[in-house]
């Protein structure tokens, strides 16, 4: 069962996810698939979030919860990771960061997860 929800969360975030041969998602990581495949089977609690800024107020919802914050930190050391060879290297190395700047955040893979296991 999580090899299938794996397998349809991986084809549903080519959509959400930018192609590149050279960066592949921080979803394609093991570690971050396995927490996917089971919040696609238990989704995390939703959280509606509000910031303030003079009279506007924003509104919006995410995933919370452990997974939530382990995705984020999984995602976070591959950003880094490459922020870190951007510095190093260059500008060469800044487009596989660019790419990482424009993958989905942990909330965004969530989604991408329980939509694609309620699609088979």
């Amino acid at each position: 069962m999580i090899a299938v929800i794996e397998a349809a969360f991986c084809e549903n975030t080519a959509k959400i996810a930018p192609a590149n041969d050279t960066t592949p998602c921080w979803t394609a990581d093991p570690r971050a698939a396995k927490l996917l495949a089971s919040c696609a089977a238990l989704p995390p609690v939703i959280l509606e979030h509000r910031s303030r800024f003079g009279n506007a107020v924003d509104r919006w919802t995410a995933f919370a919860g452990y997974r939530v914050e382990a995705l984020e930190a999984i995602r976070m050391e591959v950003g880094e990771r490459l922020l870190r060879a951007y510095h190093q290297q260059g500008p060469d190395a800044y487009e596989p960061f660019r790419d990482w700047c424009e993958q989905p955040n942990a909330s965004d893979a969530i989604a991408a997860a329980l939509a694609s296991s309620t699609e088979h």
